[in-house]
């Protein structure tokens, strides 16, 4: 829609001012009548436009700005700023005492200890069944070792899943070192199950000989962090 500004109605103005004087200096009676015509017609629109401007501008030009819009947008914002301020109200009703902190740690603390124990046993058992590998022989048939391998790589897969699965546990903060322990135990657990398994793919003797030791070295190592580690969540829960 056209946007009629003061310039425009000026112009306009301007114009049935010219008719007039156009109607008044004609001669004939007919160019009178056709002027006079043509006067009345750009009055009234002038008379129109003006009015717009003068009373209704804001809701000719742009919707926004007519009074139902700018009812309705007030009326907005004060049911904005009305749920912000219930926001806020609701917000600080349902924010937890320091009882109820203290609760929900202690829930947590022993949710913790709980998965992390189940970590820990699991990951003990691996070692020992690491530990319990014994040498393989070197005039070992094909189908021993294949066997032997395939026992190696299990341990392998379970010993990965379950550093993952200690990586990614959720811990609070107040256990944040016995956590790293845990974490350290099942990756020194990993890194045991991958020198077995590839103890029982290698040919060299001297090779062979170096992995199993690997082998058995971190997972000893591993056996006894674990220990350390639920010994550091037994005092905690005494406390």
């Amino acid at each position: 829609m056209l946007a009629f500004d003061l310039i425009g109605l000026a112009i306009l103005w301007s114009i049935g001012l010219l008719a007039l004087i156009q109607t008044i200096n004609s001669r004939s009676a007919f160019r009178a009548s056709l002027s006079g015509i043509i006067t009345v017609v750009i009055f009234l629109i002038a008379c129109v436009f003006s009015y717009l401007k003068i009373e209704g501008y804001g809701s000719f030009v742009s919707p926004e700005l007519s009074p139902t819009s700018i009812l309705a947008t007030n009326l907005a914002i004060g049911n904005a700023e009305s749920g912000t301020s219930d926001g806020k109200k609701l917000s600080s009703e349902d924010r937890p005492s320091g009882a109820s902190s203290a609760t929900n740690a202690i829930h947590s603390l022993e949710r913790y200890v709980a998965s992390a124990v189940k970590i820990a046993d699991e990951a003990n058992a691996l070692a020992s069944r690491i530990l319990a590998t014994k040498p393989l022989a070197n005039d070992i048939d094909e189908a021993t070792r294949e066997k032997a391998e395939s026992k190696a790589l299990a341990i392998r897969n379970k010993t990965a899943q379950l550093s993952d699965k200690a990586t990614s546990l959720f811990h609070p903060k107040s256990v944040s070192l016995q956590h790293q322990n845990l974490v350290r135990a099942t990756e020194g657990l990993r890194l045991a199950g991958y020198a077995l398994h590839a103890y029982t793919t290698m040919e060299n003797s001297a090779d062979k000989q170096e992995q199993f030791e690997q082998s058995m070295h971190q997972s000893a190592t591993a056996q006894k962090t674990l220990a350390g580690f639920k010994s550091e969540l037994d005092k905690l829960q005494q406390k």
